[in-house]
């Protein structure tokens, strides 16, 4: 079996969020957050990316080897609050 892209994941939540029958919206709501938040995961890993190869002794406590590890200022995006 093929692995799908993320675009065609998020497309298909919305696909089914729209076509499910729900009587409380939970499921539609679901599907649409859940696509939603993979767009924000796709986005913030390449803004990651891209800083960590443009710096990667941006911070005191990364350097070469780590190449970002300690790098905050972005990863703080993608923790948990």
């Amino acid at each position: 079996m093929n692995q799908s892209s993320t675009h065609d994941i998020v497309t298909a939540l919305k696909i089914v969020s729209s076509q499910i029958e729900s009587p409380d919206g939970v499921a539609q709501a679901l599907c649409l957050e859940a696509a939603s938040r993979l767009t924000d995961m796709v986005k913030l890993t390449s803004d990651l990316t891209a800083h960590v190869i443009s710096n990667p002794v941006h911070h005191s406590r990364c350097n070469s080897k780590t190449k970002g590890t300690y790098c905050n200022c972005i990863l703080a995006r993608i923790l948990p609050t």
